[in-house]
């Protein structure tokens, strides 16, 4: 499995140099240095392979043979972390202190524990002080501006949370806190105006509308709370399964809205950068730690468990257990419930129990009768290759979506232009694709997908190569797309082209079967047929399908003229 890229500012978290006030380091007795290198060492490779548990005991292990090393001290404390451990932090933590009381991640570990305990007073103190650690000191200052609200300490929670220096992200992030601090004085007016600013900064989208709605409710104003949520579900109905739909059902009948608890807040304070900040940063690493963080300060926040699920998931069978639990952990009440489903049937297909996740997903569309889970049941017979099954769900769910819609989420359409173009029906799927570009004309699969079937087909070749080139404009690091390009230059029998942008897809993708058959069959072309053969050989190991199997086969045998001549499916 590939490794996370760790952002620069997550760097700061797992930072192994040792700052100001870290103390000179006592070396081991040298009998003591093998036992120490080797738990390190195992640590350090438990944590390569994504072995979590003995990531934890190993480096727990060589900081309990050097407690005066807060690097290692640092590791064992995320460890612990990420692997849900919090009791194990906290002693970790308390290790730390001894050493080093200024440590930002023991801080961080022992005021969130100290909060929840409902020892204010020390949590404030642990938050307090000064940290070259960006991502523990936003973290803190997030908890920190809660815990003084909480203490009706309105004017420290207000400055606690103007102080967020993090970039225009958690500027915006601010002020959403502080139009809730806003709220709970009394004064919705300036908190409905705050969250007109955040409105426009696009951060915490869906929290700000809650909290608008939750203002708009409490002051009875419920015709505007309501459409307020109807505006946003006409460009994304998919919100409607979630807290936002559960808002407007309540609005609707007539029933109040919950209001949310101080430890709450706090907890939906640190959930938000998980994915508004660090995901779409690429730190995965960093959106888990806050996600572990606000889970602990509030273990009814299911919003954190849907997303740490959907990481999990990609941490192998333990970290796909793990998510497994927080899913069905979700009941059927709870407003994220349909989301753990299908989160849930995902798990079952990545396990190739297709049986349980359909059972899933009918289950579910039987109950919910929305978009996103007749999307769900359609897609799932997509992905098995059951075209003629998934195409009714697509064609009855596009019909039923308007141009403003469909533009909202381009997906069901583009899916039933595929599904049709799998089944023969190239002149509804050329129109579908054509209907895609026009609602949304960078749409990069589209783009990328009708270009390459028109080069295969031989057709319209200089709007296809347009396609195409605008689709590697836009994701020049995407192998499938350079790939496309690469063929359409081996179409028209321009092979030098075709090779130099076939190799570099190869370089891209260098585990595609399709591409590196495109490869062995330019090769081919240019004479190199040792190369060809070699090329072929290789796309077998790489899980060709059964159609591209076959065909290699053939080349194998006889070379690249014994193929019969037909269109080639799409890479």
């Amino acid at each position: 499995m590939k490794r996370r890229l760790i952002s620069l500012t997550l760097a700061a978290v797992l930072a192994l140099s040792c700052q100001s006030g870290d103390v000179a380091l006592a070396a081991p007795d040298a009998s003591d240095l093998s036992s120490l290198y080797g738990n390190y060492l195992a640590g350090s490779y438990a944590q390569e392979i994504e072995d979590r548990a003995a990531q934890q005991k190993y480096f727990t292990n060589a900081f309990e043979q050097q407690p005066e090393d807060i690097r290692i001290g640092r590791r064992a404390i995320v460890s612990a972390i990420e692997t849900g451990d919090m009791a194990a932090a906290v002693k970790l933590s308390e290790k730390i202190r001894k050493t080093n009381k200024s440590e930002s991640m023991a801080r961080a570990v022992l005021g969130v524990d100290a909060y929840r305990r409902g020892r204010e007073s020390r949590a404030l103190k642990y938050f307090s002080g000064k940290s070259e650690d960006i991502t523990m000191t936003l973290l803190m200052q997030l908890v920190k501006g809660w815990v003084e609200a909480g203490e009706k300490d309105f004017e420290a929670a207000r400055a606690t949370f103007a102080d967020l220096n993090g970039g225009e992200y958690f500027e915006a992030l601010a002020e959403l806190q502080l139009a809730k601090i806003d709220a709970l004085e009394g004064n919705a007016e300036a908190a409905l105006e705050r969250l007109d600013a955040v409105d426009e900064s696009g951060v915490s989208g869906v929290e700000a509308l809650l909290t608008r709605v939750r203002i708009l409710d409490k002051i009875d104003r419920q015709d505007e709370a309501i459409s307020a949520i109807k505006e946003i579900l006409k460009t994304n109905k998919g919100l409607s399964i979630g807290p936002v739909g559960d808002y407007l059902d309540r609005l609707e009948a007539g029933k109040s809205i919950p209001q949310v608890s101080i430890k709450g807040e706090a907890a939906r304070a640190v959930t938000d950068p998980a994915y508004g900040f660090f995901a779409r940063n690429r730190s995965m690493d960093g959106a888990e730690l806050y996600l572990r963080f606000a889970l602990w300060l509030d273990p009814k926040n299911t919003k954190s468990s849907i997303w740490l699920g959907s990481i999990l998931e990609d941490q192998g069978e333990v970290g796909q257990q793990n998510a497994y639990e927080l899913y069905t952990a979700i009941g059927e009440v709870d407003p994220y419930y349909v989301s753990a489903q299908l989160n849930l049937a995902n798990i079952h297909f990545n396990r190739e129990a297709d049986d349980k996740a359909i059972s899933v997903l009918e289950a579910l569309n039987d109950r919910e009768q929305s978009v996103l889970t007749r999307e769900s049941l359609g897609r799932a017979r997509f992905f098995r290759e059951n075209y003629d099954e998934a195409l009714p769900f697509y064609q009855a769910l596009v019909d039923s979506l308007s141009d403003e819609e469909i533009m909202a989420n381009i997906e069901p359409l583009r899916f039933r232009a595929i599904i049709y173009e799998r089944l023969g029906r190239w002149p509804e799927a050329e129109a579908d694709f054509k209907r895609v570009l026009k609602l949304v004309p960078d749409d990069v699969d589209t783009l990328n997908y009708l270009g390459y079937t028109w080069v295969d087909r031989g057709e319209n070749l200089t709007e296809a190569f347009d396609m195409i080139r605008a689709a590697v404009k836009q994701q020049p690091q995407s192998g499938a797309i350079v790939d496309s390009l690469g063929w359409a230059h081996y179409k028209l029998g321009e092979y030098k082209q075709a090779r130099e942008k076939l190799e570099d897809a190869v370089a891209l993708s260098p585990s595609s079967a399709t591409i590196i058959d495109h490869l062995g069959d330019v090769y081919w072309k240019l004479g190199r047929k040792r190369e060809a053969g070699f090329q072929w050989k290789r796309a077998l190991e790489f899980d060709p399908t059964d159609e591209e199997r076959e065909t290699i086969n053939i080349k194998l045998e006889g070379g690249l003229d014994a193929v019969p001549v037909t269109p080639k499916t799409l890479p």
